[in-house]
């Protein structure tokens, strides 16, 4: 034994491992990875508990993970081929103990485990392994390779280590499900990337409010069709955060079906608010649905149909800026829900805008407190004539956040379309 092993357990020894556990208790609590958590459980274990520690892992693909640490050695990390309890029935067999129970490791298992694993544990003398146990689960085991035998006292410090890395193992691998869980929400729910059409130019701008999601209750969606014609869409789901984001997903599912066999924007709405009544929740939300037809060089026809949303606006090539404005309920409030419907014609230059009202309600300025309004957003417009579209987008944005001064800010949603 080393003369660092020899003091760190000496220390063990005086205070009953009190002071380690709670060096190591420490340490543990606040990392929320697998494989940084199995490395400080390592690194904590050797020299204290023994001059080699292993934790090791289930992984994939029928192999364990390792992670070591070797006294006055570099840390390694591995896989190796999974062990069968009949090849290893203690290591096998501890990967599902449900408590925390020090035993030892025959040589002959040890020689069976293949690679170098086997070469960081043969050195040793003594080799043991502990289940590191989680609440509900086994996470894996803890493996030290020591050059003498564990006393009692030993045993009982080894044991309530192997049940706080457990616990904290078992913590980072929930964060670690929890994650995986949201990224797939987030990746089925995020805005698609907008398509090529022939004859028109599009931007869109999404920006959710700060929370634990990459997306939230503000969306949109853009849909051609084979007889060139468009189907586009932009919407506000009540709320923001994970409840809202899954509404967001029933109505542009729900509408990525409709426009199937229902062209006009006003029936479409119709359906939506009827499918979505019929999930029984009790949010709702503001949208408008449009048409796009090619009406030759140039020139596109634009069908939109509102529920409740704020009204679209039209850039003119002259620098007017008009609002088209259209009657409509919001979604999903009640079945008598009426939608109306305006046709609007684009030019070459002009641009249609649909935004969701965390533009015009963002509250900051000089009071802290003063809603960005229409009417900043009109004039801002309003000096885009010419402008690309995205730089369009990029402006209101950067306004808005300006406006916001460090406020929270709701979900915001931009989508722009011009003929070209």
């Amino acid at each position: 034994m080393t003369d660092a092993a020899a003091s760190a357990r000496s220390v063990v020894a005086q205070q009953g491992g009190a002071i380690f556990l709670a060096e190591a208790g420490g340490r543990l609590c606040g990392s929320m990875d697998v494989g940084a958590t199995a490395t400080t459980v390592a690194e904590l274990a050797s020299p204290v508990l023994a001059e080699r520690a292993v934790v090791v892992l289930p992984a994939s693909r029928g192999r364990w993970e390792w992670w070591c640490h070797v006294l006055d050695g570099r840390p390694s990390h591995g896989k190796v081929r999974r062990l069968t309890p009949s090849v290893a029935p203690v290591l096998a067999r501890a990967m599902f103990a449900t408590q925390a129970t020090v035993r030892q490791v025959p040589h002959a298992e040890v020689e069976a485990i293949p690679g170098s694993l086997r070469d960081v544990l043969v050195e040793q003398s003594e080799i043991c392994v502990v289940p590191l146990v989680a609440e509900n689960d086994t996470p894996g085991v803890l493996i030290l390779a020591r050059g003498e035998t564990l006393t009692e006292s030993d045993h009982s410090v080894v044991c309530e280590f192997a049940l706080r890395a457990g616990a904290a193992l078992g913590a980072a691998a929930e964060h670690g499900r929890q994650r995986a869980a949201i990224e797939g929400l987030e990746t089925t729910l995020h805005p698609a990337e907008l398509p090529t059409v022939p004859g028109a130019r599009m931007a869109a701008l999404y920006r959710p409010a700060d929370g634990p999601l990459q997306v939230g209750g503000d969306f949109y969606d853009v849909h051609p069709r084979s007889d060139g014609t468009l189907l586009f869409l932009l919407g506000d789901v009540c709320g923001n955060g994970p409840e809202a984001a899954a509404l967001t997903g029933s109505i542009r599912h729900a509408l990525n079906a409709l426009h199937l066999v229902e062209r006009e924007p006003q029936r479409l709405l119709d359906l939506v608010n009827q499918t979505l009544l019929a999930t029984g929740r009790s949010r709702f939300a503001s949208l408008v649905v449009g048409s796009l037809t090619s009406r030759g060089a140039d020139t596109m026809r634009l069908a939109l149909g509102s529920g409740g949303h704020p009204s679209p606006l039209v850039l003119r090539r002259d620098g007017r800026v008009e609002e088209v404005i259209i009657s409509g309920m919001l979604i999903g409030v009640t079945a008598a829900a009426k939608f109306g419907q305006e046709l609007v014609e684009l030019n070459r230059g002009d641009v249609c805008l649909l935004y969701t009202d965390g533009i015009s309600e963002a509250r900051g300025g000089p009071t802290g407190d003063e809603m960005y309004g229409e009417r900043r957003l009109h004039d801002l417009l309003a000096g885009c004539v010419g402008t690309p579209l995205d730089t369009i987008l990029a402006k209101i944005n950067s306004s808005v956040r300006e406006w916001l001064g460090g406020n929270d800010h709701d979900d915001i949603a931009l989508l722009a379309i011009q003929p070209y």
